[in-house]
């Protein structure tokens, strides 16, 4: 077994993604001469949050920001077409980090390692097999319903990245889709220049082993150094920020179906005071009840993408009945959930056309 870009996390904690993936995409809208700070207010998001490199965004931002923009743009292909706008900072520190080891093979090591420096959204795992590399990509259990354009991204970045770093014309030995095959393959052709099958099992790219071979082109081991000690402090700094967090919406997503869940049965099972619990929640910037509304909205979008019904939701998130759940969701997000799930619909159809 061979780990490349493997995200080892398996706790249900908050999904996100650093603003330099983000950033990746904006270099592509640049081509395309949109105003990125007129298109970001327009979706009600603040331009300011792009600005700080080592910031992240919930992953429900993300993917507004992602998937209006194909809409905005009027291109079925942006995952496609953002990922080759991919660059060494598109990754952050880790991109870097890759880009001074001297194969490609050290370079996907390190890129195992630290890939939760940019995100926690897609999970990849690789298999040997005949002197081939399978790798597969996937999302965790509680990830909200994703548009093709966040794997077709990820996929191009990750062959742009290959190319780029080596100096080669890498391609893969050939890439598979679980979504339905486009009315045109022209650009996944050019792309990728290996067969690509839609309709699969699975999101992976199949490579020759012999790539992990090929050297980066300005490999340099003292800035591969520093790098590395910066991405090691980074990530424990992130850990210790979100330590009480994380532990508390574990335990939330495993209780949700309880509709007595409160502060006071979370401080329980962790064996701390409702007290302490507060104050080491409000030191990470989180208030439980808004906590367990986000976990919950998030979730309910999730279900209602899911073709759940309202009463499986009820139930599942522990509200007391159905029109309880109905006020709770109009309140979070302003439409009713059969008003969500017939827009959800319609943008659905439009990503994923038959």
């Amino acid at each position: 077994m061979i780990g490349l870009m493997v995200n080892q996390h398996t706790s249900p904690e908050p999904i996100n993604v650093s603003i330099t993936v983000l950033n990746q995409m904006f270099l592509y809208l640049d081509s395309l001469k949109v105003d990125k700070e007129a298109y970001l207010r327009s979706l009600g998001v603040d331009p300011a949050i792009v600005k700080s490199p080592d910031a992240r965004i919930p992953i429900e931002t993300y993917l507004l920001i992602q998937d209006e923009a194909a809409l905005y743009t009027n291109d079925p292909y942006f995952g496609l077409h953002m990922g080759e706008f991919a660059e060494a900072g598109s990754w952050s520190i880790l991109g870097y980090m890759m880009m001074n080891c001297k194969t490609l093979g050290e370079a996907l090591e390190k890129a195992t390692r630290y890939s939760r420096i940019i995100g926690n959204l897609i999970e990849a795992q690789a298999t040997l097999q005949d002197n081939q590399i399978n790798i597969i990509y996937s999302v965790p259990s509680h990830a909200p319903k994703m548009s093709r354009h966040c794997f077709e991204s990820t996929f191009s970045s990750s062959v742009r990245i290959m190319r780029t770093f080596t100096g080669v014309n890498l391609n893969p030995l050939e890439v598979r889709f679980i979504y339905p095959q486009p009315e045109s393959m022209a650009e996944y052709e050019r792309i990728f220049c290996c067969p690509v099958y839609f309709e699969q099992d699975e999101n992976s790219i199949m490579l020759d082993t012999s790539l992990i071979f090929t050297p980066i082109l300005l490999p340099n081991p003292d800035l591969l150094q520093y790098f590395e000690n910066y991405a090691q402090e980074f990530l424990a700094k992130m850990d210790r920020q979100n330590e009480y967090t994380r532990k508390v919406t574990k335990i939330i997503l495993s209780r949700l179906d309880d509709e007595m869940l409160s502060i006071d049965t979370i401080a329980r099972e962790m064996a701390v005071s409702v007290r302490t619990l507060q104050n080491r929640l409000d030191a990470e910037g989180v208030v439980f009840s808004e906590l367990l509304q986000e976990i919950r909205e998030k979730l309910a979008k999730k279900y209602l993408h899911e073709g759940y019904s309202v009463e499986t939701i009820t139930y599942l998130l522990g509200f007391s009945e159905p029109s309880v759940f109905r006020k709770a969701f109009k309140k979070w997000s302003g439409v009713t959930p059969r008003e969500y799930r017939e827009r959800a619909f319609t943008l659905s159809q439009y990503m994923h056309p038959s």
